[in-house]
């Protein structure tokens, strides 16, 4: 796993502005940071597809956007991967893991991802993408998902992590 900045001070706001109000633009200059990031390291190299991590429905409907997905078709545009937004979802709804200590963060996402249409991900290396990484107990989940699916390996990039 690798993330592009630390998620602290002004990049902090500007993730948080990116998320929760509407700041669409910043996918955009966020996805091309995080593709200069992955061109540095030989093991993104063999990536077949991008994967956003899944919102659940709720927060979904509730924000009308999924801004992992969003960076994953900035990152697409440029390194010329198709994205993958219907094969990982969530089955269950989460609390919010930010208010959450580590422990309770793994107890709360733990068996919350399904794949559907395993057949595409077995043996592929695929790229899932995360806006903020903290004790990685969603990106952990997400990739058992992906693995148990038939996923060969998961690389992990994030925009911020804790």
């Amino acid at each position: 796993m690798r993330s592009v900045y630390l998620y602290k001070d002004s990049l902090r706001n500007l993730v948080l502005k990116f998320k929760y109000s509407d700041r669409f633009f910043l996918a955009e200059d966020f996805g091309s940071s995080m593709y200069e990031m992955m061109k540095l390291y030989d093991f993104y190299k063999d990536a077949e597809f991008i994967i956003p991590v899944p919102l659940n429905i709720v927060r979904r409907i509730k924000r009308g956007y999924n801004q992992a997905a969003m960076l994953a078709d900035a990152i697409s545009s440029k390194a010329d991967i198709p994205v993958l937004k219907k094969v990982l979802f969530r089955k269950k709804i989460t609390k919010p893991q930010f208010k959450l200590s580590k422990l309770d963060r793994e107890k709360n996402i733990k068996d919350s991802f399904f794949v559907k249409n395993n057949d595409i991900l077995r043996g592929k290396t695929v790229i899932l993408i995360d806006d903020i990484v903290t004790t990685s107990a969603t990106v952990s989940a997400c990739s058992l998902a992906l693995k148990t699916a038939g996923a060969e390996k998961v690389c992990v990039l994030a925009l911020a992590r804790d």
